[in-house]
């Protein structure tokens, strides 16, 4: 006699299904509250900015006349990729060494260390840029692109360490003791087992503090100041997409540039979302097959 799991699981009183099922409306009801703002937000930039969308709007630089027609948007895209790419360099290892530190070593400095980053990941980002204005842009005397990566890795600092430090805790104690007792160093059994363990926990954590930072204006207004020129180098004021978008919507009363902004912004979207699902899909690629 064979008996369906499933059948076996449900509930058996009357009182027990209807709970069963209120509970399912309740959860698909918050699904539609939280998918609706999502798709109204999407549909609407779709609708204001897929009219400007082409090729000469990735391959061309704005117009120093923010009411004038045509330009793109290459260096902002340009700058955004830098800036964020060298903040990643930068936050990834620190925040894995320190989570490393608080789940392995703990102590006394491991409790004042999740303190300073908890209070780090409630700061307000403008904070963080008149503190990176201060520390590096007063110091150089002038604005530039890598002062814009400083304020963006430490916003992701705080989403990497938390993401990094819980996903080490929740890897099975006997993984690192076998790793141990097969002679590996600390280093090396960090290296070999522990973080490939828990590798698609951290990336998720990177791609949320990615996901925050690329869209962080106020940090950018005090750093890289924005440039309307193209240029690669870090040590100049370089643009970013936020703040093109902001710039060309504070100037939305001349419709080229409302629809330069919007445009802008369905670009931005797009940015995320692809980082989103190329995360995902290099995630699912690491995973064992059960067999």
């Amino acid at each position: 006699m064979v008996i369906d799991g499933g059948a076996f699981l449900q509930p058996t009183s009357r009182g027990r299904r209807f709970k069963a099922r209120l509970v399912t409306v309740l959860a698909v009801g918050a699904l539609v509250v939280a998918i609706i703002p999502l798709a109204a937000i999407a549909s609407y930039l779709v609708v204001k900015g897929a009219g400007v969308i082409n090729l000469d709007f990735f391959t061309q630089d704005p117009p120093g006349d923010l009411s004038a027609p045509g330009g793109g948007i290459r260096n902002a895209i340009v700058g955004t990729l830098e800036m964020t790419g060298l903040a990643t360099l930068v936050a990834l290892p620190t925040g894995i060494l320190i989570a490393l530190f608080n789940a392995e070593v703990g102590g006394r400095i491991s409790i004042v260390t999740r303190f300073v980053i908890d209070v780090l990941a409630a700061l307000p980002s403008i904070v963080v840029g008149i503190f990176v204005y201060t520390l590096i842009v007063v110091t150089q005397k002038h604005f530039s692109g890598f002062a814009g990566s400083v304020a963006l890795a430490v916003i992701m600092l705080p989403s990497i360490t938390v993401a990094t430090e819980e996903m080490l805790r929740l890897t099975p104690r006997p993984v690192s003791e076998a790793a141990r007792a097969l002679g590996m160093t600390r280093w090396r059994s960090y290296v070999s087992v522990i973080i490939p363990t828990a590798l698609s926990g951290i990336f998720t954590g990177v791609l949320l503090a990615v996901s925050r930072a690329i869209g962080e204006t106020a940090p950018l207004l005090f750093t890289s100041l924005g440039n309307n020129f193209f240029t690669l180098d870090m040590t100049e004021p370089q643009q970013g997409l936020p703040l093109l978008i902001y710039r060309n919507a504070l100037n939305s009363a001349f419709p080229t540039a409302e629809a330069r902004a919007f445009g802008a912004a369905l670009v931005l979207v797009a940015i995320v979302l692809i980082f989103n699902l190329l995360g995902r899909w290099l995630v699912a690629r690491r995973k064992p097959v059960s067999r």
